[in-house]
């Protein structure tokens, strides 16, 4: 090891003077008379031998060398003397004690040192071998369990920051916009030792970035980019799986509400003709008659008949795509076409009473909204006893319109009050127990939501929120 760093600690001239001649030809050699001045040089200098007389006048060598074993990394440390008191025996006899080189010497200070360095490099390479199966330990079971690129590429920075002889590493992102830093700190390209680019994934838009020192250290790196590229591909598989199945799942919830709603929208078309149909024959028997108020029979059929086409339309677009456009829509319309779908059906069972409505517009998809509403209240009504209330109420926030649906049935019971909003699972038993699912998807598109709770005095007591429409200020 020709750049090897000595530094000679002795008191006597003479001494420090031949060790300098019979070792400078091999080695980098530089000499202080004491043992502050050794402290100095130790604090402010890297060496690899340290050579230090026993007996000196301020400090002694056993300081010396401790000092050096403190604030070096791992040096040769040699002892020089010319005999042993117990202070000195004592510490040549611990498991990490320097060299001994007996006073007079002649061959032996060299070889001690050129064994020293021999071992200390072995040492570093058996300890390095050591980290580097470490740092690959489990290494693919870590990757595995990642879930997005960025915890990939957190766990391979922090893989790579534990081989030895890596100066930085650091993962970055290519756009058409650049390049920019993902996880990790800065990597240069240009510095001391080698540097590497090597991608994560397919496309080469995720990369990692490492400087090192050692071909170890570079191969290492090299093999845990390969390893994380292949993780990265599993990766990526699964998200696209994933975004595939919620897709899927989409659209099987779409045809699930397109069978589960084809009753309900059977009865609820039944209803709305009957309307319909009784608002024409009311308008032909004011034609027959001559009577007045032929003009507001007509309209309220056209209403009627307008109500059905825009049910058909919305349901045909959700179907279809998944989508609803919502608009502001007055609250005391919907609730009034409520009660036109539904309280039919619930006066057959119970009676109705509709609190006061405030005047505020709800951003909703008519006809689906509408269809949540009208399915709570027949449910309220099914569950109530013969004569008993079903209560439709609402009030305002500053965000939200907030309407209750309350019933005199005996409630949700407990082991389904958790479940009833997934699919079949039915409040009854003998329906699909896809009407609360649909409903409480509805909601999730209309970014509102639906919630049950039991009322203290009554039965069961339904919350739906939805939000308010925005008014242009």
């Amino acid at each position: 090891m020709k750049n090897a760093r000595i530094l000679i600690v002795d008191d006597d001239d003479h001494v420090r003077e031949s060790l300098m001649d019979e070792l400078s030809e091999r080695y980098r050699v530089e000499a202080v008379a004491t043992g502050g001045e050794a402290f100095d040089a130790l604090t402010l200098h890297q060496y690899d031998v340290i050579i230090s007389d026993l007996k000196m006048p301020d400090h002694d060598g056993i300081e010396v060398l401790e000092f050096a074993r403190n604030h070096q990394r791992d040096p040769v440390r040699v002892l020089l003397t010319g005999y042993l008191d117990e202070r000195a025996h004592r510490a040549l006899m611990c498991p990490d004690a320097p060299y001994k080189v007996g006073k007079p010497w002649q061959d032996e200070i060299e070889i001690v040192v050129r064994r020293g360095l021999e071992q200390r490099e072995l040492a570093r390479r058996l300890f390095a071998s050591v980290e580097d199966a470490l740092s690959l330990a489990n290494l693919d079971d870590e990757l595995a369990t990642t879930r997005t690129p960025l915890e990939l590429a957190e766990v391979i920075v922090r893989r790579g920051l534990m081989v030895e002889g890596i100066i930085a590493c650091g993962t970055i992102v290519h756009s058409d916009a650049g390049e920019h830093p993902f996880t990790g700190g800065s990597v240069p390209k240009v510095g001391a030792g080698w540097f590497l680019e090597l991608p994560l994934d397919a496309e080469g838009e995720l990369c990692l970035r490492a400087r090192g020192l050692t071909e170890s250290a570079r191969a290492l790196i090299r093999y845990m980019a390969h390893r994380a590229q292949r993780a990265c591909g599993v990766l990526e598989a699964r998200i696209v799986e994933a975004n595939a199945s919620g897709s899927r799942i989409n659209r099987l919830m779409r045809q699930a509400t397109l069978g589960a709603l084809t009753s309900s929208l059977l009865h609820d078309l039944a209803s709305t003709m009957q309307g319909l149909t009784a608002a024409l024959a009311g308008a032909m028997a004011l034609v027959e008659d001559g009577e007045p108020g032929l003009e507001e029979a007509i309209a309220d059929a056209n209403a009627t008949g307008d109500e059905v086409i825009q049910l058909f339309v919305q349901m045909r677009k959700f179907i279809r795509d998944g989508e609803v456009a919502r608009k502001p829509v007055p609250l005391s319309r919907v609730i009034e076409s409520a009660n036109r779908t539904a309280g039919g059906f619930v006066r057959e069972h119970a009676q109705l009473r509709i609190g006061e409505v405030p005047k505020v517009d709800i951003q909703v998809a008519e006809a689906l909204f509408l269809q949540v509403l009208a399915n709570l209240l027949r449910n309220a009504a099914s569950a109530s006893p013969k004569g008993g209330f079903v209560d439709l109420c609402a009030r305002v926030t500053d965000t939200d319109v907030i309407l209750t649906v309350t019933d005199d049935g005996p409630g949700i019971a407990a082991e389904i009050a958790n479940t009833m909003f997934d699919p079949f699972a039915s409040t009854t038993g003998e329906e699909t127990g896809l009407g609360l699912a649909i409903s409480a998807y509805v909601m999730q598109m209309h970014e509102g939501r639906i919630s049950y709770r039991r009322d203290a005095d009554r039965g069961a007591c339904f919350t739906v929120t939805i939000p308010r429409a925005h008014v242009a200020g």
